[in-house]
């Protein structure tokens, strides 16, 4: 895996940074979804933080470490057939995510 710099941001209420067992098991379970022609399709991407009681994720692109693409996976546990699932819900950087979830939920980084 290529080695990051450190970006830990505070993250809107209600996601998490996973572990590195749950940042497995969903980088498994994308790749398992993952259709040809996919916007993550052969992208090198980490499990970056997941919302806690959804199936959304936010993954960061390894080659382009600025940009965010949130997932909201299915767990079919196996490929999609459809292009546009899994569905993409932000492809950006971390600040426009940010911007989305207070937008569309009102959720803000949790206070420090």
């Amino acid at each position: 895996m290529t080695d990051l710099p450190k970006f830990q941001p505070v993250l809107p209420e209600g996601w998490y940074y996973p572990d590195k067992e749950k940042a497995n098991s969903l980088l498994m379970e994308l790749q398992r979804e993952l259709p040809t022609g996919h916007l993550l399709f052969d992208k090198a991407v980490i499990a970056f933080a997941y919302r806690e009681a959804t199936d959304d994720v936010l993954f960061r692109h390894l080659e382009q470490p600025e940009r965010f693409t949130a997932i909201h996976l299915s767990w079919l546990g196996k490929t999609e057939i459809n292009t546009l699932f899994p569905a993409v819900e932000l492809d950006g950087t971390f600040q426009e995510f940010l911007a989305e979830e207070e937008r569309l939920y009102g959720l803000k980084p949790k206070e420090e």
